[in-house]
């Protein structure tokens, strides 16, 4: 049985939710709840631990409780979500068990705001929100409606219904990919000069890496094959760090085969011909001589045996977007393409954000511009529906 842990926050709203806990049931998903200081004027304690038919939480009962609860736990959901607890989530506040669990848990979290139409549409909420969003949050609503105040607009806490059936996809998904092995390249590569200098470019390896982490909470076994990047390993990620393209190939055809395979290094398409093991003076450097490197997409798309079931690449463009991405996709022989322009507006590289077009088959589809967290996270919804088929 799937395990959530449901945080109820101060808002009005909180009068639903022991319906959506039975919806739950009634999807085999059990829940644990957490209450805020406010929402205990909102809701029985008592009646929620028979709804429930578990423990209620709404101070450290243990040393360690704000831990441990994550860690047995699938997904953390907070409904309804009040102004208050959205602002704690993105400051970093923890000031009460909710908080400091919030602060402490490594699981994926879903929030389903309710509030006033103007709290809602508040600078300050909206701005703690966008950050929430672009940090790989799930937001649930809110829609428009009939608000608890009397006002109309948009503030009411979404149907349960489809909050309870937008959870359930997610712990559906997580079996669907648990134990996939994904082997995913990332950063650049360098090739040396001399001991000094090398040639590379300025990819910061954040998408390949985001992209680890969002596929690690739905289970799989990710393999994450780094060149020099300053990014933060995700949890339960095998990180193997890499320099040259060569390096890169060699690691990423050990990892081989597995099940879904995909491309983000931006790798140096051409590698010293010869490396001088001594520093040569500036005055002598007048020429250097390149060899192609290895085409790693190419090589491993073009196994026989030991290709992944679904490969997928990433290519940069700074003309010609549709059309040049969709023969790389050719003829590097893999399944999708995530495609970006590169350009002033879209830098791409070394940028939090980047907007995809994603071609697959001979079709494409235009992705607004989004954080690389939500790209990652767009992209393993697509990886779900692949395995569904």
């Amino acid at each position: 049985m799937k395990k959530i842990v449901l945080i109820i926050s101060g808002s009005i709203a909180a009068k639903k939710i022991y319906e959506l806990i039975k919806l739950f049931d009634t999807k085999k998903i059990m829940v644990t709840c957490v209450l805020t200081n406010s929402a205990i004027k909102f809701v029985n304690k008592n009646k929620l631990k028979k709804i429930s038919n578990n423990k209620i939480y709404y101070k450290n009962l243990f040393n360690y409780d704000h831990i441990n609860l994550s860690r047995n736990h699938d997904v953390v959901l907070i409904c309804p979500a009040s102004a208050n607890i959205i602002a704690k989530c993105a400051q970093g506040f923890a000031d009460d068990f909710a908080s400091t669990f919030l602060l402490a848990s490594n699981k994926p979290l879903f929030i389903a705001p309710a509030m006033n139409k103007e709290m809602w549409n508040n600078f300050s909420t909206q701005k703690n929100v966008k950050q929430l969003q672009n940090n790989g949050v799930n937001f649930i609503g809110p829609v428009n409606g009939n608000l608890a105040c009397g006002e109309i607009g948009n503030g009411r806490l979404e149907k349960l219904e489809i909050i309870a059936e937008t959870i359930n996809y997610y712990v559906k998904a997580k079996k669907l990919l648990k134990n996939k092995k994904v082997v995913i390249t990332s950063g650049p590569t360098q090739s040396y000069i001399d001991p000094i200098r090398f040639i590379s470019n300025n990819s910061s390896g954040k998408q390949g890496f985001a992209i680890a982490k969002i596929l690690s909470y739905l289970g799989c076994k990710v393999y994450l094959v780094s060149g020099p990047t300053n990014n933060l390993t995700p949890d339960n990620v095998n990180l193997k760090k890499v320099i040259k393209t060569q390096e890169m190939y060699k690691q990423v055809l050990k990892l081989m085969p597995c099940d879904i395979a995909i491309f983000t290094a931006a790798v140096t398409d051409f590698e010293i011909k010869k490396l001088s093991y001594n520093k040569i003076s500036k005055k002598n450097l007048t020429k250097i001589s390149l060899v192609k490197s290895v085409d790693i997409i190419k090589k491993i798309s073009k196994l026989k045996k030991l290709r992944p079931k679904l490969v997928i690449g990433f290519a940069a463009e700074t003309k010609n977007l549709i059309k040049n991405s969709k023969k790389k996709k050719i003829d590097k022989g893999c399944d999708w393409i995530l495609a970006n322009k590169v350009s002033k507006k879209n830098p791409a590289f070394a940028s939090d954000n980047n907007k995809i077009t994603f071609i697959y088959e001979n079709k494409s589809e235009n992705w607004r511009k989004m954080s690389k967290l939500n790209i990652a996270k767009k992209l393993s919804d697509k990886i779900i529906r692949f395995f569904q088929n």
